[in-house]
């Protein structure tokens, strides 16, 4: 009787045994898969953070721009603005690295204020980004001259 209550007892252990190396392997995955999904989330998380900051960027660079244009421009008619007289060194300290000046183009005056004329800016950055911005500046009804960048809102 006792070889016998041994023999019930080592095939119990031998059941538990191999019950157990599954539900370590069927743990081991829930776990892998469950980090691999939150470095998926951090990854998606960083990338956004990414995109915003260089679209921070870049709209830095649409304002130091049409600084630039400004102080380029005032007494001056805003015909007379070309890209070219702008310099790759005057572009380089308004934009951000891997921007450049991808057109202006200057829109008809408003009616409603004949005053204001606006500039349409486009930067393109490296990776085929592109960015566009409208600057408006205060013209001179009586000779047509730029005066002033115009500063709209805050």
């Amino acid at each position: 009787m006792g070889l016998e209550r041994m023999g019930r007892w080592s095939g119990r252990q031998q059941d538990q045994t191999a019950f157990v190396l599954p539900l370590a392997l069927l743990a081991g995955l829930v776990l892998s898969a469950s980090s691999l999904s939150l470095m998926g989330v951090a990854l998606a998380s960083h990338q956004a953070q990414a995109s915003e900051h260089r679209r921070r960027l870049a709209d830095d660079g649409l304002r130091d721009l049409a600084q630039l244009l400004a102080q380029q421009l005032v007494g001056q008619r805003p015909e007379t603005l070309n890209p070219a007289s702008l310099g790759p060194d005057l572009l380089a300290l308004a934009l951000p690295p891997g921007w450049q000046l991808g057109g202006l183009q200057w829109q008809p005056s408003e009616p409603a204020d004949p005053g204001l004329v606006a500039l349409q800016v486009t930067i393109k950055g490296r990776g085929g980004e592109q960015r566009q911005g409208v600057v408006r500046f205060e013209r001179s009804l009586a000779d047509g001259l730029i005066r002033a960048l115009h500063q709209e809102g805050a």
